[in-house]
């Protein structure tokens, strides 16, 4: 999705206010405060408060998204190369800080309650997986779609925890050990 500069100033202090005062008190009027625009260009732009958080949350994924493409892309053509860069595209600074933790924190939190986050979330995911899926694939044509399957759940599973707790305590020897284990699920030569 493609945003003006304004909507993506919007969409800056949409998620400023969502990890300062948290999503029940986000109102359009505090984005609005935030982003130093009227509240009329803020409605110009998004139809309401839903429309709005789901805006920024789809916005954040797709930064990820587009990061760790370009992460993958850039690792050349072997398959195992491809597969670290998808793993460790996650760590990498732009991604991994306490603002993050806060804002993905948000996200999971938000889309318990809320369909549309819960749609971008799972949009997401399955974006993400799909990365993953098709750089283990490269690496192992003859796994059959489920064995390549349950890998990717796996290794995102074990990410996911990684990336919580680097953003918490930046371990570096733990998020070694941890993508290392990561890419030992990957890589394994067994279905």
């Amino acid at each position: 999705m493609s945003f003006s500069e304004t909507q993506e100033q919007i969409l800056d202090a949409t998620m400023e206010v969502i990890v300062r005062d948290g999503l029940d008190s986000t109102s359009m009027r505090a984005v609005a405060e935030e982003a130093d625009v009227s509240l009329g260009l803020l409605s110009y732009h998004f139809d309401g408060k839903e429309n709005l958080v789901v805006s920024a949350f789809q916005r954040a994924a797709d930064q990820l998204i587009d990061h760790t493409s370009r992460r993958i892309d850039g690792a050349g053509t072997d398959p195992r190369e491809r597969i670290r860069a998808a793993l460790r595209s996650w760590f990498d600074p732009e991604f991994s800080d306490l603002e993050h933790l806060e804002i993905w924190t948000a996200i999971w939190a938000v889309g318990r309650t809320n369909d549309g986050v819960a749609a971008a979330e799972r949009d997401f995911y399955e974006r993400s997986a799909d990365l993953l899926r098709d750089a283990i694939s490269d690496a192992h044509p003859s796994l059959s779609p489920d064995a390549v399957s349950r890998r990717v759940t796996d290794v995102i599973a074990l990410q996911n925890g990684l990336w919580i707790n680097w953003n918490r305590w930046a371990d570096r020897e733990a998020l070694e050990r941890g993508l290392g284990r990561c890419e030992a699920i990957a890589f394994e030569v067994q279905g």
